[in-house]
């Protein structure tokens, strides 16, 4: 496999756009706040080329294997981050949500890729819109965690009034809501629209649709809409920051142990 140099640039561009963010949140400058997304978006490039590398040596799509699908998880990452920032301004996020970004982007780049050939059904423009939606909601929902988390500590400084400057530079209770709001929907809009895609590939390879894989999808469709319908009936801060955490660790048992080991037909190779 080859040494993955475009996706170590990437990992460098990111990085300098967390140390950017971290040293806007510390010392604010107006005229420097558009870095961080410019570091992104560079880095979102050279680790979109470097998949088309991994691809072309695959003769497959390059999220077949798990170092693949990971590295893609890194790109997605990147661009639900970039998503956020386009829809609420806010820049204060970078910190918390970038190195997010670096971290899966290395592994995804030093775990190694299977030579076996590719699985039937990997192939094909409805296979590549199942994936790349699923791992797109998948990032959404990783970033509805960590600003879930942020709301939560947040909240529990307020009430034992426990602030100092670093908290005065954070997003707003109220903006951490609306921006875990909206990782939320982007996440569960992308993963409904993948299912569907998921089940109509499936009706043409398989005998069966009682495969793990869907049904975890389909718990997780129902953890997020609730959660959603519940807001809408009321509950706010704490209790839906907590049910984003539960639901998180739904899809990372999907993501994971599902995945790798549950499944036969979604088993990375």
């Amino acid at each position: 496999m080859a040494s993955h140099l475009y996706g170590w640039l990437a990992v460098a561009c990111y990085a300098a756009a967390e140390a950017a963010a971290i040293r806007i949140l510390v010392a604010p400058r107006e005229r420097a706040a558009w870095l961080p997304p410019a570091l992104v978006v560079v880095g979102l490039a050279l680790h979109f080329r470097d998949l088309l590398v991994r691809a072309r040596a695959l003769g497959s799509v390059p999220y077949r294997t798990l170092g693949g699908s990971v590295s893609l998880f890194g790109w997605m990452l990147g661009v639900a981050f970039l998503l956020l920032v386009l829809r609420h301004r806010e820049r204060a996020i970078g910190p918390f949500l970038i190195p997010f970004v670096i971290l899966t982007t290395g592994i995804g780049l030093v775990l190694p890729d299977s030579t076996s050939a590719p699985a039937e059904g990997t192939h094909g423009s409805l296979f590549a819109l199942h994936v790349t939606l699923a791992i797109l909601a998948y990032a959404a929902f990783t970033f509805s965690f960590v600003l879930s988390l942020l709301y939560l500590v947040q909240d529990r400084q307020l009430r034992h009034r426990a602030t100092g400057v670093l908290f005065a530079r954070l997003p707003a209770l109220e903006v951490i809501g609306r921006l875990n709001r909206t990782s939320v929907r982007i996440g569960l809009a992308t993963l409904a629209v993948s299912l569907a895609f998921g089940l109509m590939e499936a009706r043409l390879l398989w005998s069966s649709l009682s495969d793990p894989k869907i049904a975890w999808a389909v718990v997780t469709v129902l953890v997020y809409g609730f959660l959603l319908w519940m807001e809408r009936r009321g509950w706010e801060g704490p209790r839906v920051a907590i049910l984003s955490i539960v639901g998180f660790g739904v899809v990372m048992f999907s993501y994971t142990v599902v995945n790798v080991y549950l499944s036969a037909a979604h088993r990375f190779r």
